[in-house]
């Protein structure tokens, strides 16, 4: 019976420390609660002044579907200006804000900058990534002892120390690394989370949520200059509770996210928005833009910047002494930024994207390759492809695998991928040869499967078997020869055009020359002595002329470049600017605002007579292929092309390309599809054929 009285009696003892514990905790609470509340009114009162971010224009394509567009959510920050100066008060109204957060269920949204210690309060211990060199939580554990002159072994002053100069310092000297107690103890004086003697004033675990939150309010440089985000993406509840506790220095604001109506289609050319990166802050700042206002930064983003902008607006703030806000207005109206209209189809994107991965995957020897469709009449780009690619709704996430693939995948090989062109090139060898007078539409030029004008080199017709000795091409004219892709014949044209009158013309075509697309793209190279002399080759020779006329020698052009070329070809002798912007469009202006129209670089005249021949030796071509054909059957009209195998030396597969059009009575649409080491240029047709069968013909 004693010992059940002594259990009971001990059972009582230990309810009323339980008792007493929640008690003080409660006053604790209520306490904070109680000097949360708005002092007595001074009768002082402040103005500030905020930016309200204008709303970024949306990006559509030709036909008016929506390509990306805007979200809303509201970011939860602190405004370090308008926090009370007593950093004991500060840290009731932050652990208000946490509790709110908490009680809202937004608790998983808090900013998470990278805390350098695992447990809890006051049982702290380094985190592997802290101590490892070679991580960002290192680094900036590093900053903030440099910047709050913790170290005390080091020969520096402290005001010189940096982290650069820490890193040296501990990798020789670990042992005066500052032991976890050391930063703690710095934090709990600086934050007044201690009193004069030590003692803390909160709880433990009111303490540890202050020690994380005041240390990531630190990696974000929190200051008068820069508010800190202390929560993304809050809901309504959590606003709507916060607005209720007044408290000083919160505020939200609203941030625009890019929503992408096709994810993992035309990330090449839509690109993306971000902060403004250091090494550019300069060139904005002139422009008028904040440190931390969003900014294209690539693709069509950042190409139609001006136009996608905007103008920010000015809201004018009266808060009293207590940082409470008294009234609201705004002195500027923001001015939303106009919608782009892209010249791109997006379904005609799709079918390019879906079927040159479909191309690529066909062959076990590649794995990229690029493809471009163009209105030849215009230059407008409808396709522009690249494989493989990347979806930029979760481009951050995955950058880190993209950046190493070996594949490459955030090159656009569209626009700055060399290529040389193979056989394509026949193509303006055969305009120049009719119209320059080197050769008749009907001459015919003889194929003995060996080139025989030179005493030496003496290069040999693809269907020449070395081995046999045996096949040629006979007598052909300029469309057969386009259409059976006679190397001999070629060689014979190069020879009597002489290099100079091929790079004239070639030029005028567009090749070796910038297309005018708004989006960065490569030159190219058009092979000949210029460039041998400024690359430092050996001497350009006779027998390096009837290599560039068949598409070898140094020729490399990029895809966007051969459709210009093609397109300039097809329409008569026209180039083009290529064109990725069709027009913008301002709802406050009540309509489009700007249609930007058709370029014409250069002019070149391309008789009927040379067109005819070039049309008709594509016409076979495609007919007279086996591959090529098969692919071409599902569409609904005559497609015109023109096949090209890059050599590339050594073991590898040549790469594959393939040009074409159609109708052919009047083309509407050039396309050129490159599948890298497919082995022959029938091989990248499949891509093509895609596109076209997606294509509405008038």
């Amino acid at each position: 019976m004693q010992k059940n009285n002594k259990f009971h009696t001990r059972s009582i003892a230990l309810s009323v420390v339980f008792a007493v514990v929640c008690l003080i905790y409660v006053i604790r609470l209520v306490n904070i609660r109680i000097n949360a509340e708005p002092e007595e009114d001074t009768g002082e009162y402040y103005e500030r002044r905020e930016t309200v971010q204008a709303v970024r224009g949306e990006i559509y394509d030709r036909n008016g579907k929506k390509l990306v567009s805007n979200s809303y959510t509201y970011d939860f920050v602190f405004d370090y200006a308008a926090m009370s100066g007593d950093r004991a008060q500060q840290n009731i109204h932050l652990l208000q804000a946490i509790y709110a957060m908490q009680s809202t269920g937004n608790y998983d949204k808090l900013t998470d900058g990278g805390f350098p210690f695992a447990g809890a309060y006051p049982n702290y211990s380094y985190t592997a990534e802290a101590l490892s060199s070679d991580t960002n939580t290192y680094y900036r554990l590093l900053k903030r002892i440099a910047e709050n002159e913790l170290e005390d072994e080091s020969p520096k002053a402290k005001d010189q120390l940096t982290a650069d100069y820490l890193e040296e310092f501990y990798a020789s000297h670990p042992e005066a690394f500052p032991t976890e107690s050391e930063i703690i103890e710095h934090y709990l004086k600086k934050y007044a989370l201690v009193d004069s003697k030590g003692a803390p004033v909160l709880s433990d675990g009111q303490t540890d949520m202050l020690l994380r939150l005041r240390y990531n309010m630190e990696l974000a440089d929190f200051s008068v200059y820069n508010s800190y985000v202390m929560a993304a993406d809050v809901d309504k509840d959590f606003i709507l509770y916060v607005k209720e506790l007044c408290l000083p220095g919160a505020d939200f604001e609203i941030r625009t996210s890019r929503v992408y109506e096709y994810p993992g289609y035309a990330s090449h050319i839509l690109g993306r928005v971000g902060k403004i990166y250091a090494e550019n802050w300069e060139y904005y700042k002139e422009l008028g833009y904040e440190m931390n206002d969003t900014v294209g930064i690539d693709g069509c983003e950042f190409a139609f910047e001006s136009y996608l902008r905007g103008i920010d607006g000015v809201r004018l703030i009266i808060e009293d002494a207590d940082g409470n806000i008294i009234s609201q207005k705004m002195e500027t109206e923001p001015k939303p930024g106009q919608d782009i209209y892209l010249t791109i189809d997006i379904d005609l994107q799709i079918a390019a994207e879906d079927g040159l991965e479909e191309n690529v995957k066909k062959y076990a020897s590649s794995e990229s390759g690029a493809l471009v469709a163009m209105d030849p009449n215009t230059g407008e780009l409808l396709a522009v492809a690249s494989y493989p690619t990347y979806d930029l709704s979760t481009f951050s996430a995955d950058y880190k695998d993209l950046a190493s693939n070996p594949a490459s995948p955030l090159l656009d090989r569209a626009l700055e991928g060399l290529y040389a062109p193979g056989s394509t090139f026949k193509l303006g060898m055969t305009a120049l040869g009719i119209d320059g007078e080197y050769v008749s539409r009907g001459e015919l030029l003889e194929c003995e499967g060996v080139y025989t004008r030179f005493s030496g080199h003496q290069p040999k017709c693809w269907i020449y078997n070395s081995a046999t000795g045996v096949g040629n091409h006979g007598l052909i004219n300029a469309s057969q020869a386009i259409a059976v892709s006679c190397n001999c014949y070629f060689y014979e044209l190069g020879w009597r055009m002489g290099i100079d009158k091929m790079n004239t013309y070639c030029t005028l075509l567009g090749l070796g020359q910038k297309t005018g697309v708004e989006l960065p793209e490569k030159l190219g190279t058009l092979a000949g002595p210029e460039y041998r002399e400024q690359s430092g080759g050996v001497a350009w020779t006779a027998g390096d002329t009837i290599l560039a006329a068949i598409g070898q020698a140094e020729n490399s052009f990029t895809p966007i470049q051969l459709s210009t070329y093609v397109s300039t070809i097809l329409n008569g002798g026209t180039r083009y600017a290529a064109r990725l912007l069709y027009k913008t469009s301002s709802f406050s202006e009540g309509g489009d605002s700007y249609v930007k129209p058709c370029e014409a670089l250069q002019q070149i005249s391309i008789s009927d007579e040379a067109l005819l021949t070039v049309k008709r030796g594509m016409k076979q071509m495609v007919e007279d292929s086996a591959t090529v054909s098969k692919y071409m059957k599902n569409v609904p009209v005559t497609v015109i092309g023109k096949t090209g195998t890059a050599e590339l030396g050594g073991s590898e597969r040549e790469n594959g390309l393939f040009v074409c059009a159609a109708p052919y009575d009047s083309p509407e649409i050039v396309i050129t599809s490159v599948i890298e080491h497919a082995g022959g240029g029938s091989y990248a047709a499949l891509a093509a054929a895609r596109v076209l069968e997606a294509y509405e013909f008038d």
